[in-house]
This record gives C-alpha cells, structure tokens and sequence, in this order.
C-alpha cells in the first residue's frame, strides 16, 4: 500500500476527519468515525475494515488508504496535543437486537464521556452482554468516549433505546442503582437481568417495576463517581458470593 502525504491543515480530507471527530450528525450522515491511537488501531484492524489510516510516518497496518501526515496536522484531526502517531477512520458500528441477553447495562443520561467509556470498557470485561443508552445520554462514539472504552465501543452490542421501549422487555428484571436501594450484596439478582446507571449528578429517574440497589459506604462518605460505583456493581451481579 502506497502512502500518500497531506501537508495542508485545509485539506478537504482534514476537514472531513476533524469533522468526524467533532460531530456527531456527520458520523451518522457518513456512516464513519475518526478513532486515535497505535494500540487501538492494531487491535481493531484485526476485526475491522480501516477504511482510512493516518499517520506520521509509513506504517504496515493494513488499510484501504494510508496518508502520512505532519505533526500539527495530526494534532488537528486528533485533538490531542501529543498523539502517538496514529489515527484512522471506520465504519461507525450499528446498533443492534439485544434479544437473548441475559445480562445489559443501562446507561440513563450519563453525561461524561470519560465515564460512558470507563463503563463500557468494564462491562466488556466482565463479560456482561450489551448495553443500552437512553436519549440524553453522551454519544457512545464521542472521541473522549472512544478513547476510555479501549476498544470496548466496538465489541459489546448496543441499542439506543428510550424509557417506554426499555419497560416494554418484560422478561428482564430491572435494578436500579440508587443510594436509596437494597444492599447490593443482599439482593437476589434473577436474570435476565438489565442494571440502570445514571446521571452522574441528578440521579436515576423513576424506572416503575425497578429493583434499587446499592452499595453499603461509610456514613460520612460522598456518593462514589457512577464509573467506579458501576465497576462495582457489575462485577458483583456477574459474580455473586
């Protein structure tokens, strides 16, 4: 595979990459993302089609395109003040059914994106099934997001469902973690199962028919940040005592 070199920050395919990375009508117009990093871009290419790959100096991971790049170029498209040298653009993942899952978290108006992908990277490995996000909630492919799934974002399946439709699974029992709840370690999970996660500051909403749960802290202590509480959560249900 030829390389060829892009020395301009106007670039119409600068545009579109930095496009990629900011917007997220023009991911869904174009069916495509913009993803960063070596690590990243050598794992997926072994799953995925690399329809484009950028870079600071020839690589040999494979790619329908290879463009080198300068510095600041990359810093453009990436966003980053220091990237490692490597960027790319793919297909962006589709939704999916999630029928037949026994185990699905459910992220509710989570707003970080450095939360959203911490959880998606930690539900992957403990092996949980898929996840559903509900309106309001970050984009699942937003750069930061990306970024803190490690991969993730592409592996486990997801839905983009709202509040009706998720009620509307009446075969799963729904948990709800809430500082209000049952003890986790005192509930009897029955899958399948779905676990609603939460806006970091507001709180879960009313999901009728939930079961809340919660993690027994010191009484002086402030709520846990949603990403560590949901690692703890998710590894207890996958794991019970």
């Amino acid at each position: 595979m030829l390389a060829r070199n892009i020395t301009s920050l106007q670039h119409p395919l600068v545009k579109r990459w930095v496009s990629l990375r900011l917007e997220r009508g023009y991911r869904e117009e174009n069916q495509r993302l913009l993803i960063t990093g070596k690590n990243q871009i050598e794992e997926l290419a072994d799953e995925i089609e690399i329809h484009s790959l950028i870079t600071l100096s020839p690589s040999k991971i494979p790619a329908k395109e290879h463009f080198v790049v300068d510095e600041p170029i990359l810093k453009k498209i990436t966003g980053l003040h220091a990237p490692d040298g490597f960027a790319a653009e793919v297909s962006l993942p589709k939704p999916s059914n999630l029928s037949g899952k026994k185990y699905l978290l459910v992220l509710d108006q989570i707003s970080d994106p450095g939360n959203l992908g911490a959880l998606l990277r930690t539900a992957y490995a403990l092996k949980w099934e898929g996840v559903i996000l509900t309106p309001n909630t970050v984009d699942l492919f937003n750069d930061k997001a990306l970024r803190a799934s490690k991969g993730a974002a592409f592996r486990l399946p997801y839905a983009l469902l709202d509040q009706t439709e998720i009620l509307s699974l009446k075969e799963f029992h729904i948990y709800t973690a809430d500082t209000k709840g049952e003890e986790v370690g005192a509930c009897a999970f029955k899958a399948p199962l779905l676990l609603i996660l939460s806006h970091e500051s507001k709180g879960p909403a009313s999901w009728p028919g939930s079961t809340k749960i919660t993690i027994p802290m010191q009484k002086m202590a402030e709520s846990l940040n949603v990403a560590a509480s949901g690692a703890i959560l998710l590894y207890l249900i996958r794991n019970p005592s």
